[in-house]
């Protein structure tokens, strides 16, 4: 893989850094934390103080101002130790995205740096039970009182880290009149005020000790004027403005997890002995392999174009679209076949395998699925090659 063609030498040395990190004292956790089903809290606050939250903001709030690309490739060598270690990571950080583009001067020096030195892992409430892929028929609303502060009323559920988040980012209706892209606002609120609950935590597949809340309520929970991010009515614009940096990074997670498991397979198929001669020597074997590293280097090419056009402000709605899609399906044929090869003990919790696969049956899904993906696409390559 000829690597120096498409990263810089600085984004290289990141890598590595962040992969070495990692391994030491990341990786070695993850099974427990699988096992026990136990939010990563000591986990998390190492990547905060190795400054691998809050890469890409601005280091005047604790950042370390560097680009999408690099924290990409930081969250793809998380998710080779765990996608539910990357997806505690990078949750924050799309939380920080929203209050670094929108929030108050105020807000920002308030809230990113407790984040990004892993004290305050965030969590993004959108989802609604009978909302999922169409966010903006949301029914929770926040309505003024006489002193203009917000009352905040209903139910969100798919909070990764909503279980343990001290800071909420809640997108709401502040009017009901208009249409709901028009209307929705977001609120940054905090864990522990009155009248918020978290009803239930959902034991889910994959996942395990990320602490997904199923049901949060918000019964008429008091929010300050303060606490609003950006005006009335910038919410979907402020969706909007995370997702195609959203998918660009949960990408690099599912890419890493894939690479991992590829990693096994092809170390196991080297030893295994199968009529006589290790079983990477039989085609059935070794051809799952060349497919698995074709669909790595595709996932991982389509990435870095997302990525470098985020970068250089482009519109990379599209792109990030592709990318999600090819990655997270490839990353989850990825690991099938690594299992494939593996056999029976591939099955096992002797090797991390059946993990990764547990947890990349999410990506399906996550951020918008792979058919919400697809409409996505279908629809800008229409417009690319018919016009409007």
């Amino acid at each position: 893989m000829y690597e120096s063609l498409h990263y810089t030498q600085e984004e290289l040395d990141l890598r590595d850094q962040a992969r070495a990190f990692v391994e030491e004292e990341i990786a070695p956790y993850m099974a427990e934390m699988d096992r026990e089903n136990k939010y990563p809290w000591k986990q998390f606050k190492r990547l905060g103080e190795m400054g691998y939250i809050g890469i890409r903001f601005p280091t005047e709030y604790g950042g370390g101002g560097k680009t999408i690309v690099a924290e990409t490739l930081v969250n793809e060598q998380v998710g080779r130790a765990s996608i539910a270690m990357a997806c505690a990571r990078s949750v924050t950080s799309y939380v920080a995205h929203a209050i670094n583009e929108y929030g108050t001067e105020e807000q920002k020096r308030k809230y990113l740096p407790k984040m990004f030195a892993g004290d305050w892992p965030a969590a993004e409430c959108l989802t609604e039970a009978m909302g999922g892929s169409d966010a903006a028929r949301i029914k929770t609303t926040a309505r003024k009182d006489p002193d203009g502060n917000y009352i905040l009323t209903g139910e969100k559920r798919f909070q990764a880290s909503g279980g343990v988040a001290p800071v909420l980012l809640v997108y709401a209706l502040t009017d009901t009149t208009v249409n709901p892209r028009e209307g929705m606002s977001g609120f940054i609120v905090e864990k522990g005020w009155e009248g918020l609950h978290t009803a239930r935590q959902f034991d889910t597949l994959g996942y395990r000790g990320l602490e997904v809340v199923s049901e949060m309520v918000f019964s008429r929970v008091k929010v300050p004027k303060e606490n609003r991010l950006g005006k009335e009515g910038d919410g979907w614009p402020m969706i909007v403005s995370m997702l195609n940096g959203e998918r660009t990074i949960i990408c690099g997670a599912f890419i890493g997890s894939a690479q991992r498991c590829m990693e096994i397979a092809a170390k196991y198929s080297s030893e295994r002995i199968a009529f006589h001669k290790p079983i990477r020597k039989w085609e059935a074997v070794s051809f799952k392999l060349a497919d698995m590293a074709v669909t790595l280097e595709s996932a991982r090419l389509l990435n870095l174009q997302a990525g470098r056009m985020i970068d250089r402000g482009l519109d990379a709605t599209k792109e990030a679209a592709m990318a999600k899609l090819v990655a997270t399906e490839g990353a989850f044929e990825v690991i099938h076949n690594a299992m494939q090869i593996m056999g029976g003990i591939g099955y096992t919790t002797d090797y991390s395998i059946e993990r990764h696969f547990r947890d990349a049956r999410n990506g399906l899904f996550v951020a918008g699925s792979s058919e919400m993906m697809r409409l996505i696409i279908q629809r800008d390559t229409y417009k690319e090659l018919l016009g409007p």
